[in-house]
């Protein structure tokens, strides 16, 4: 386990995560927006995909996807965002798609970057409780 100590990596990851979390934020206050909004506007500003996309990528797609056009910092970041998007999708069909999206975002960038956090786990046993 280590960190990179390139130039700015950290600082983009912290800001990702914040996005990321001001994005989660944000959605409990705005009761008059439907989640889906929220997560086709996460989709969209910051991993420049849209939802349709990564519901409809193949596996190999996606994992191409994020080894050349995200930064390793946003893969976990984009894996939170699919399991959420799951968790909260009332189609079986797409929170099942969604669902091992993530749980297959989640094991690469702990392979990749070979570090993990304890709550990366937590999240594995919710998509498994999940996944039927």
């Amino acid at each position: 386990m280590g960190i990179r100590f390139e130039s700015n990596s950290l600082l983009n990851w912290t800001n990702e995560m914040g996005k990321f979390l001001r994005l989660l934020v944000d959605e409990q206050h705005v009761f008059d927006e439907p989640s889906s909004i929220v997560f086709d506007k996460a989709y969209d500003e910051f991993f420049k995909k849209s939802r349709q996309f990564f519901l409809t990528v193949t596996d190999e797609a996606l994992l191409s996807y994020a080894k050349e056009d995200l930064e390793v910092e946003q893969i976990r970041p984009l894996a939170l965002v699919l399991m959420h998007d799951g968790l909260k999708s009332k189609d079986v069909q797409e929170q099942q798609i969604l669902l091992l999206k993530s749980k297959l975002l989640l094991n690469y960038v702990m392979k990749e970057t070979s570090s993990f956090a304890f709550e990366d786990y937590g999240y594995l046993a919710t998509i498994d409780g999940k996944l039927v």
